[in-house]
């Protein structure tokens, strides 16, 4: 039985944020590498001013690249975190254990994968608000989950 239930939650936790990423590339697909760069060949007759002109082409391609996948990278944290987000709570929320563990790792998964791809695109701050809002998402469903924690807490009167 306990076999099954980590199973369950294994297949969750590893087929929710691929699902997630699937989805977001059907309504905005992820750039394809081949689609923004063709292929040069460097001759030994090319003049310098030929060279400098396939190198800002290049450049160009690398940048319009970059763009794209910055792009959809935003849509893909714009959709996994929030969804995330809430496979962590509703897997907290006393579903049968297999299916609640997994929920709950599929959620972080999918958290930390939006993130991962967008992470480089991200200002100090944004970075620094994410990972304190899923920390505060996760101290919450991990107080909430230890039997009689909310009995032991001191509360301002008892002080």
């Amino acid at each position: 039985m306990i076999a099954r239930q980590i199973a369950i939650g294994f297949g969750i936790a590893t087929v929710f944020p691929l699902l997630i990423y699937y989805a977001v590339s059907i309504f905005s697909p992820p750039p394809q590498w081949n689609a923004f760069h063709t292929p040069v060949a460097y001759t030994q007759n090319m003049s310098p001013e030929e060279r400098k002109a396939v190198q800002d082409r290049q450049k160009a391609d690398n940048d319009a690249y970059v763009e794209a996948a910055r792009a959809f990278s935003l849509w893909l944290l714009c959709v996994a975190a929030p969804l995330g987000y809430a496979a962590i709570l509703l897997g907290a929320r006393g579903v049968p254990s297999g299916l609640g563990t997994g929920l709950m790792f599929g959620g972080i998964f999918a958290v930390g994968g939006g993130y991962w791809w967008h992470w480089a695109h991200l200002q100090d701050w944004v970075r620094f608000i994410a990972l304190l809002v899923t920390l505060a998402v996760l101290v919450f469903v991990g107080y909430r989950q230890v039997p009689g924690a909310s009995a032991r807490w001191p509360r301002p009167a008892e002080r």
